[in-house]
């Protein structure tokens, strides 16, 4: 399961990687050099949110449910 940023930065990686080969393709430098650093920095960012949001999802899992038991379990 992927949260909404990790969504958006990976579809901006790809639009990166269409940019820079666009700019090739064309042969405009500053656009190859616009999606270099767009890819560059949509990897930044889902090497800082991907273990955030794992880390957030591994506190959410609940142990193993420690409660004493009700009147009406006990007697099943």
């Amino acid at each position: 399961m992927t949260t909404k940023t990790e969504d958006r930065l990976l579809g901006l990686a790809v639009a990166a990687l269409l940019t820079t080969a666009g700019g090739e393709l064309l042969g405009i430098s500053l656009l190859v050099a616009a999606g270099v650093t767009g890819f560059a920095l949509a990897l930044a960012g889902l090497f800082v949110v991907m273990p955030l949001s794992l880390l957030v999802g591994l506190s959410r899992i609940s142990g193993p449910d420690m409660r004493d038991a009700t009147v009406t379990e006990r007697t099943h």
